[in-house]
């Protein structure tokens, strides 16, 4: 025998609201993993200046194994930045 049963939920004005702020965030967040990121934007994003950028990219192959380059510029994806910093 299989018994379902049916909930009626009542959110106040404020649970919507804060549900919303979360799936706008993870949306946000999801679509930026995608993005490219220039030196000093990968910096920013890892935490880090620049200088210190620059001097984990001359120390760390796998920092340099995930840079992408068009035209000469050197381009990391903050997906691939944060599974850098995961392993760090």
């Amino acid at each position: 025998m299989i018994v379902t049963a049916t909930y009626k939920y009542e959110f106040s004005d404020a649970d919507i609201e804060r549900i919303a702020e979360r799936v706008a965030g993870k949306l946000k967040r999801d679509s930026n993993k995608n993005k490219l990121l220039n030196i000093t934007e990968a910096a920013k994003h890892c935490g880090v200046s620049p200088t210190t950028f620059y001097r984990w990219r001359k120390r760390n192959k796998n920092l340099q194994a995930i840079e992408l380059t068009a035209g000469g510029v050197v381009q990391f994806r903050a997906e691939d930045l944060d599974k850098f910093l995961k392993n760090k």
